[in-house]
């Protein structure tokens, strides 16, 4: 797999130059590290930043409001449609900008916390999370079908959602070590909705070594009929070699991309035939991973002057090749991106 080294510099990269490039720098710490980055369109993205408010992309500069922390969470739904999640003591204070004006739909669930989401439009979005019961920890999974959220039963933990451009809502259940899931079952399944119902989609038999788990992180549904789920097989946390699943239309399929003591933590369209990656790799920076035509290369989003990198991020400009990613290293976050 061929490689290159993508040196984070302290200034906005020129607007003229293509590839991966800075956009933005700031401190990372308690406050203020850059998170997950989504984008509507080539004049919206939005990062979500540790514990302040996010910043938001005109298409022409990063700018950020001021005040108290502002949404964990952030879903797009093209351009113009966005989604965002807050917590809240009595409910989850969910906001949905359309045509430049704000609405509060708020989940009426007491303690909960939304961990993943996915929107297909103004009218439709779906959220799972956890809530804090008498019983403890439960999970929760709601659907706002255009008036009010209804919760909806799963089969298991819902870990990540992912909606494709045909409307079809996907979804993993991919349990880590604190979370066995229902009847203490961890074993890593991809589910879709059909006619009303949380289905799973069978996936290759994988061999694991003793004490080994299946753990899928991501999820992708670029095109009707094609998508990507991305993780490892993992030994006591560690990532052993890399997964890469493949959904032609008709059923899964796991590709013989495995690079050792690698985990994929992230997976979106590159815009055309190909995806981007990002990988966490055991004794190494991270990096971002493309697959495009067959082939695999790798760029390690390495600091100068530092040891560490991770993506935190990543995000696909809708209807462009142009990329978002976001990259925390030690004590500094970088905004990346790629044209």
């Amino acid at each position: 797999m061929a490689a290159c080294v993508l040196l984070i510099a302290d200034a906005p990269a020129a607007a003229h130059r293509y590839g991966w490039q800075v956009s933005l720098v700031g401190e990372t710490g308690m406050w203020g590290g850059f998170r997950e980055v989504s984008s509507g369109g080539p004049q919206d993205a939005w990062v979500v930043r540790a514990g302040l408010p996010p910043l938001r992309w005109n298409g022409v500069e990063w700018h950020g409001a001021t005040g108290k922390a502002g949404p964990y969470l952030v879903r797009q739904a093209g351009q113009g449609v966005t989604w965002t999640f807050t917590d809240g003591p009595a409910r989850v204070d969910v906001r949905r900008m359309t045509e430049g004006r704000w609405s509060r739909l708020p989940i009426e669930a007491e303690s909960a916390h939304v961990t993943a989401a996915a929107a297909t439009g103004a009218d439709d979005c779906w959220a799972a999370g956890l809530r804090l019961s008498r019983e403890g920890m439960t999970d929760g999974l709601w659907h706002w079908e255009g008036q009010a959220w209804r919760p909806v039963a799963a089969p298991l933990p819902i870990s990540d959602l992912a909606a494709a451009p045909d409307g079809q809502v996907w979804a993993l259940s991919s349990p880590g070590v604190s979370n066995l899931g229902y009847g203490g079952e961890r074993a890593a399944s991809i589910l879709r909705w059909t006619d009303g119902e949380w289905l799973r989609t069978p996936i290759p038999a994988i061999a694991l070594p003793e004490g080994g788990h299946l753990e899928l992180n991501d999820l992708a549904m670029p095109y009707a009929g094609l998508g990507y789920a991305v993780g490892a097989i993992t030994v006591g946390g560690a990532p052993l070699e890399a997964v890469v699943l493949r959904w032609d239309g008709a059923a899964w399929e796991r590709l013989p991309h495995r690079p050792p003591a690698t985990a994929y933590t992230h997976v979106t369209t590159d815009g055309g035939s190909g995806m981007w990656l990002a990988a966490a790799r055991t004794g190494l920076p991270g990096a971002l991973v493309r697959f495009v035509d067959g082939s695999w290369s790798q760029i390690s989003v390495l600091p100068e002057g530092s040891t560490h990198a991770e993506v935190r991020g990543l995000a696909n400009v809708p209807g462009t090749s142009q990329m978002w990613a976001t990259v925390d290293a030690g004590g500094t976050s970088a905004v990346l991106t790629y044209r």
